[in-house]
């Protein structure tokens, strides 16, 4: 019984120093404010609602108000989203701009990796001309 009590704090212990390690890494990140953001993607003729509606997604997920995301940041290295959690933020983004998730037959057209904030971007861009949403 003790033996399975060690283990268990054990266990909780190593989640808890992750988890605080995760924390004083985002508070050190270096982002763009939203405008700046938005503005790196306007060259490439993104919708800034677009743009906006990935840095709005992405911002809640710094934990505090003074988090500011980048284009460059890495949905694994920065956010630490794998699979199913890339595939629900990319639905919460999409739902956000009032689209709906493409069928696999469409998805399957998109031929990037989606690693990169500004992958996701590039992708709910994608999406948006697929749905034909008149993009502002």
């Amino acid at each position: 019984m003790s033996a399975l009590l060690i283990l268990a704090g054990a266990l909780f212990g190593s989640v808890a120093l992750t988890w605080s390690a995760h924390l004083r890494r985002l508070k050190r990140h270096q982002g763009l404010s939203r405008e700046d953001f938005v503005g790196s993607f306007r060259l490439s003729g993104v919708s800034p609602r677009i743009s906006g509606a990935v840095y709005d997604h992405f911002k809640k997920l710094g934990f505090w108000t003074e988090f500011r995301p980048s284009p460059t940041d890495s949905l694994e290295g920065t956010y630490k989203t794998v699979d199913e959690d890339v595939e629900s933020n990319l639905e919460d983004v999409l739902r956000s701009l009032g689209l709906d998730l493409p069928h696999s037959g469409i998805l399957q057209e998109w031929n990037g990796p989606i690693e990169t904030l500004s992958d996701v971007v590039r992708w709910a861009d994608w999406v948006s001309t697929k749905q034909n949403v008149e993009r502002k």
